[in-house]
C-alpha cells in the first residue's frame, strides 16, 4: 500500500528502451496482434529498507494459463502502490498494465524496516507476448506519482525462458463454472495446513466460502460472472504457524500469524510456492485459506487474499479481505492496533477508492454518492447521516486526518455484513473489468 519514501534506489535489471507508446487509461489493445495463448510469469526479488528499495528479476517462465479478459488489457482505474507496464519492443506501444501492491511495501512502514534490510518474493503474471517486450515497474513517490524503478527487456522466444510452475500431486476441483476464463472473474482457492486426510474438510470449507461470497453484494448481483476453482496441496501437518505460542507447522505455503508481529495478521512470504500451485488452473485472483479456527488473515491488492477457515466471523473475514485483494479497498477502522508507522503520509491523497485525506472538499472522490446538503466533513454522531454517504473522520488506522465514506461498512467493522455504496462501486468496477457486460 502507499507509503512515504525518503529515497528511491533504482536498479535497472537490463538496459532497454522504455518506449513512448500509449499512456491513456483503458486504451484498447489488439490482443491477437501482441499476445498468444499462455502466460508469462516473472518472479521478482524485492528488497531494501524503509528508505530504499530494489527490484530484480529472479526468473522468467512460460505457463499454460492466463485468465484475464483479452479486451481489457489496460485498466480504466489507477490503483495500487506499484504498476507494471509491458511495451512492445518494436513500436514502444503500451500493450499491458496492472496496478498492484506488495507485502514489501507494507513492511517498509514498520519499525523493523528502519534498521533491517530484507528481501521478499513477488510474482507478476501476464499474457504471453508474441515478440520481444520491455517490462517496466514503477512505484508511487512521495507525491503519489509513479516513478520507474526497474526496466528489463524480455524475449519470449529466448531459449533461456522455459516452462515452469507445474508439478505432480496436485488436483484441481471445479467449484463453480459459469463460462470461459477470459469472460469471467476466476477465483482460485488454495488451502494451507490441510493434511491428506483433511481433503474433504478443505472442499467443504471451500464450498462455504463460495456461499459467503455469492451471498454478499455486490458479488451476488454478478454471481454468473464468477468461476471458482480449488487446488488441493496436502500438508505434512495440520494447522499453520502461531509464533507467539511457539507453534510451527510444516505446510506447503508457510502461512503464519504474527506477520510483522501483528497478532491477527496472517500472511506468508512464500509467494513463488503459491504461484507454483496456482499454475495448475486459470486465475485472476488467489485466495489462501488457512486451516485454523483462530481469527486472522490479510490481503494486498492484486497480490493475494488470505483468511482463516473456521471461526465465528469466517463469513465476514473472507469477504472483507477480498475487498482489499480484489477491490483495492483500504481498511476504514482506526482503533485496532497495527504494526505500521504513518501508513498514509499527511498531505497526500490515498489511492484507495474508499479513503480520502479530504485535501479538496469541493472535489470529494466519491462525490457522486453524496446527497446534496450533506456536510463535508460529515458528523458521525448525527443520526441524520447514519445511513448517508459523506466524509466521516477516522479511517486507514488514523483517528484524525483521514475520512471514510460511511459511518459503518464491511471495511470498518466485523459487525457489518454489507459494503457501503462507495466500496460496492469500487468492487463492481473490478468485476466489470475482468468480466465485461
Amino acid at each position: 500500500m502507499f507509503l512515504h519514501r525518503r529515497l528511491i534506489v533504482i536498479v535497472v535489471v537490463a538496459l532497454g528502451m522504455t518506449g513512448t507508446g500509449v499512456e491513456s487509461r483503458g486504451e484498447r489493445v489488439d490482443f491477437g496482434q501482441f499476445f498468444e495463448a499462455g502466460a508469462l510469469r516473472v518472479d521478482l526479488i524485492h528488497s531494501g529498507t524503509a528508505a530504499t528499495e530494489t527490484v530484480a528479476v529472479r526468473r522468467i517462465v512460460k505457463q499454460r494459463y492466463w485468465a484475464g479478459n483479452q479486451a481489457n488489457l489496460i485498466p480504466d482505474v489507477d490503483r495500487g502502490e506499484y504498476r507494471v507496464d509491458i511495451r512492445d519492443k518494436a513500436t514502444g506501444t503500451l500493450i499491458y498494465r496492472r496496478g498492484y501492491s506488495t507485502l514489501f511495501g507494507e513492511w517498509q512502514t514498520t519499525a523493523e524496516a528502519d534498521v533491517v534490510n530484507r528481501a521478499f518474493e513477488e510474482t507478476l503474471l501476464m499474457p504471453l507476448p508474441r515478440g520481444p517486450v520491455e517490462l517496466e515497474i514503477a512505484v508511487r513517490n512521495e507525491k503519489g506519482l509513479f516513478e520507474t524503478i526497474t526496466q528489463a527487456p524480455i524475449d519470449p522466444g529466448s531459449r533461456l525462458i522455459g516452462r515452469g510452475g507445474m508439478s505432480g500431486g496436485v488436483k484441481v476441483h471445479q467449484l463453480v463454472e459459469n463460462g470461459p476464463p477470459g469472460d469471467k472473474v476466476d477465483l482460485l482457492i488454495l488451502g494451507d495446513g490441510y493434511t491428506i486426510i483433511e481433503r474433504e474438510k478443505f472442499l467443504k470449507d471451500c464450498a462455504q466460502r463460495v456461499e459467503d461470497f455469492l451471498g454478499t453484494e455486490p458479488f451476488a448481483a454478478f454471481a454468473d460472472r464468477f468461476n471458482f476453482r480449488a487446488v488441493f496441496v496436502a500438508s505434512a501437518e495440520s494447522g499453520i504457524d502461531e509464533p507467539r505460542k511457539s507453534i510451527y507447522r510444516d505446510t506447503p505455503f508457510g502461512m503464519s500469524f504474527n506477520t510483522f508481529d501483528s497478532p491477527r495478521y496472517c500472511m506468508t512470504e512464500d509467494v513463488w510456492a503459491i504461484h507454483d500451485a496456482a499454475a495448475h488452473a486459470p486465475y485472476d485472483a488467489i485466495l489462501l485459506m488457512s486451516n485454523t479456527s483462530r481469527y486472522g488473515g490479510g490481503a494486498i491488492y492484486n497480490f493475494y487474499t488470505a483468511f482463516a477457515s473456521d471461526n465465528e466471523f469466517d463469513d465476514y473475514l473472507c469477504v472483507h479481505e477480498f475487498g482489499h485483494g480484489f477491490g483495492s479497498l483500504g481498511d476504514e477502522y482506526y482503533s485496532s492496533s497495527v504494526s505500521y508507522n504513518d501508513f498514509y503520509p499527511r498531505g497526500v491523497e490515498p489511492w484507495e477508492p474508499n479513503i480520502t485525506a479530504l485535501l479538496d472538499t469541493d472535489n470529494l472522490k466519491w462525490q457522486q454518492f453524496v446527497e446534496p446538503g450533506t456536510p463535508i466533513p460529515t458528523p458521525a454522531d448525527d443520526s441524520r447521516y447514519a445511513k448517508a454517504v459523506g466524509a466521516f473522520e477516522g479511517a486507514g488506522y488514523a483517528a484524525k486526518g483521514l475520512y471514510r465514506p460511511a459511518v459503518d461498512c464491511k471495511m470498518f467493522s466485523k459487525g457489518n455484513r454489507e459494503f457501503c455504496p462507495v466500496c460496492s462501486h469500487a468492487i463492481t468496477e473490478m468485476i466489470r473489468f475482468y468480466a465485461p457486460d
